[in-house]
């Protein structure tokens, strides 16, 4: 029997600290991509790694900036980079088209995109020499080496409330972060806010997603297989219901049955390698790609584990074995032993990280409050007189259900997505230092 031995990763701790190249606006050529207080750069997270970063300070009415929360916003895929698809497409002050938002959540927040995993966007690796992640697990020491190297040199943001967000695939990668951050803290001492994580859509116990749309991989014994068989499903399913987009059922897609999602790739690579290359300095050898496919096999083994639990009954035990306990032991750490708040949002419309299957996983999670999770009445939240879903809570667990929103909430009901975040993240918090007065 051959026995997989596992992979060397560099001990973050073992590593000195790197130093950042960093850019703040304005600079030549800054007018097309807006006038609001701005940093980016690139931080070394391990040698030959380099993660790029755009931080965008808040324009709240406030004295200072560290009167609003910080929010890191992770994309999923994996292998989407939030400098692109977080920042033009969902939440950024401008559009694809470069023109001013009705509404960002720079307005509320300060708010630091990351190219995460090394590899992704402007994120690089400087020879092949240097590894890409393959788990979660390294994704994480990435994380958190660069949260370090980060924090050190911004020390106003080290008090101010922290929260990471994630979408689909991303929301794994927060679960891991949150994780390294909280076991960490007394090792190293550092004294970061972390108040809460946000997985939206999050691709967090997949079987139980596809447990609700076809059976065929609940047999299946390698993982690797399995994500194929996913992405087989996936494509079948947009070929075989020409006009429905699998990621918002009720939006209308195009006459090739392409998801109105990726309608724009080619001119939206195009601007990201031209236009924002130049704004922001970037290295003519560094490619943009809206997807980054030797990111996404890497992870392939990866892509059906969970991190929500550690098996499930209607599963197959070869295939329980398989399932990722490491990660599902970090799930419950953070509601045991954390008060770190954990809030799930769903889009109702999603089909293939569908409501029914988030509401699955979060049902049977062994935690401390489970029983108080299970008898919690689901409450109507709205906005403006008009309801935009319902939120079920229990101690440090949420779960928002948005209304007319598919797989990217911020895209589809922005109105809903600020007003989950302006309860849970503003008036929450006020609420708490009022309490801890």
């Amino acid at each position: 029997m051959i026995v997989a031995q596992p992979r060397q990763w560099p001990n973050p701790d073992d590593i000195p600290l790197y130093e950042t190249t960093t850019y703040s606006c304005p600079v030549s050529g800054a007018e097309p991509l807006g006038n609001t207080e701005q940093e980016w750069g690139h931080v070394t997270v391990r040698r030959g790694a380099h993660m790029f970063w755009w931080l965008y300070y808040t324009t709240a009415d406030v004295s200072n900036y560290t009167e609003r929360p910080l929010i890191i916003w992770l994309q999923g895929g994996p292998g989407m980079p939030s400098s692109g698809y977080g920042n033009f497409l969902e939440i950024g002050p401008l559009d694809i088209n470069f023109q001013k938002r009705n509404y960002s959540l720079i307005q509320d927040f300060n708010i630091l995109f990351i190219d995460n995993p090394v590899g992704v966007g402007y994120s690089y690796v400087a020879d092949n020499d240097t590894k890409i992640p393959k788990s979660n697990e390294e994704i994480g020491e990435d994380l958190f080496r660069f949260l370090k190297i980060f924090m050190n040199e911004r020390v106003d943001f080290q008090k101010v409330p922290l929260y990471i967000f994630g979408e689909s695939y991303g929301g794994k990668m927060v679960v891991e972060f949150a994780c390294q951050i909280a076991k960490k803290k007394k090792k190293h001492k550092h004294k970061w806010n972390l108040k809460g994580i946000g997985l939206g859509n999050s691709y967090i116990s997949p079987l139980e997603y596809i447990r609700c749309y076809a059976s065929l991989a609940h047999q299946l014994v390698d993982f690797e297989e399995a994500a194929d068989v996913e992405l087989t499903m996936m494509q079948a399913l947009v070929k075989e219901m020409p006009g429905v987009d699998v990621y918002n059922f009720i939006s209308r897609t195009n006459i090739s049955s392409v998801s109105s999602l990726f309608s724009y790739l080619t001119p939206f690579t195009e601007k990201m390698n031209t236009a924002v290359k130049t704004y922001l300095s970037i290295e003519e050898d560094i490619e943009w790609t809206f997807l980054n496919n030797d990111i996404y096999e890497s992870l392939n083994g990866d892509l059906l584990k969970s991190v929500a639990r550690r098996g499930m009954q209607f599963i197959d035990s070869a295939i329980i074995k398989y399932v990722s306990l490491f990660i599902f032991l970090q799930w419950n750490f953070l509601l045991n032993n954390t008060n770190i708040k954990i809030i799930v949002y769903n889009g109702a419309l999603d089909f293939l990280v569908n409501t029914a299957g988030t509401r699955l996983w979060m049902e049977h999670l062994r935690w401390k409050s489970k029983d108080k999770w299970k008898e919690a009445a689901q409450e109507p939240f709205s906005v403006n007189s008009f309801i935009e879903g319902y939120v079920k809570k229990a101690d440090n667990l949420l779960l928002y259900v948005i209304f007319r929103a598919g797989h990217s909430v911020p895209i589809d009901n922005m109105p809903a997505f600020r007003e989950m975040l302006i309860r849970e993240l503003v008036y929450s918090e006020m609420l708490t230092s009022i309490l801890h007065k």
